[in-house]
């Protein structure tokens, strides 16, 4: 495998985040002319600035390329595959994949299915949806691939086109955090658990605060929620969590059932003595 193949999906994310990756090379630029500038006209009052700049500008490079690789690239396999073993999938379930134009997630699990099929409902909502490096990761999708197990759907959140309790298991990959509305993410909640079948897995997938190289990567996932955070998002929209990992630090990858219509009823007796 050529170099450029194994590290595809860590440059395609930072060439979606381009931005920022130029905003950062510009800053290391500068802050180099600038040294260069003290140096030459005797500016030294300038070179503590600069070689601040050039220090701050470094980390937050590194930090960003270090976390596209880990979320793409490194040991341990791509979320979708993490998320299918916590799955234990078989060849012949018919599954959904929530997705939002991407489609990686839903070629990823089609591979693992013979006779079952993947129905890859498509939820975009430019007014939802507002992230800038999304709508580019949606523009730089791979096209639609011809396979019969695949069926796609565009839809919304608020009404998942499916009939209730038809659904084996349903894989949401970095979805949710896409949403910046809670009620949305609840609503997409509400309708994945319509449409599985009692004891139905969904299969979840979000990046969540480092855990493992807060130095590295602390301060660009402090905003993130915890992975104790989502398990109480799904909790409360009437979930169990059976089991799940946090891969590399960075994404919490979790299955989740759909408890069946007599899970924790009890008979109680009330007996009354004379």
């Amino acid at each position: 495998m050529s170099s450029n193949r194994r590290y595809d999906r860590s440059i395609r994310y930072m060439r979606d985040r381009w931005p920022i990756f130029i905003a950062l090379y510009g800053l290391l630029v500068m802050a180099m002319l600038f040294i260069g500038m003290g140096l030459a006209l005797d500016w030294y009052s300038l070179i503590p600035f600069s070689l601040a700049i050039l220090l701050v500008a470094s980390y937050f490079l590194i930090a960003h390329a270090y976390v596209a690789y880990q979320i793409n690239d490194a040991p341990g396999g791509t979320a979708a595959e993490i998320l299918f073993d916590l799955a234990q999938g078989e060849p012949g379930h018919q599954v959904v994949c929530i997705d939002l134009g991407l489609r990686v997630t839903a070629v990823s699990i089609a591979r693992h299915l013979t006779t079952g099929k993947v129905t890859v409902i498509d939820v975009f909502n430019p007014q939802s949806n507002t992230s800038a490096a999304l709508r580019r990761a949606r523009a730089r999708a791979p096209r639609t691939p011809s396979d019969p197990r695949l069926n796609w759907i565009d839809s919304s959140t608020s009404l998942l086109p499916l009939p209730d309790r038809s659904v084996d298991s349903v894989y949401i990959n970095q979805i949710l955090s896409e949403f910046w509305i809670v009620e949305e993410q609840e609503q997409l909640l509400d309708e994945i658990r319509r449409i599985l079948i009692p004891e139905g897995r969904l299969l979840l997938a979000e990046p969540i605060r480092s855990c493992r190289n807060p130095l590295l990567t602390g301060i660009l996932t402090y905003p993130l929620p915890t992975d104790r955070q989502w398990r109480s998002l799904l909790d409360d929209a009437g979930f169990e969590f059976q089991r799940g990992e946090i891969a590399r630090g960075l994404l919490f990858c979790g299955r989740f059932d759909k408890p069946s219509p007599t899970a924790g009823k009890q008979m109680q007796l009330k007996l009354e003595y004379d």
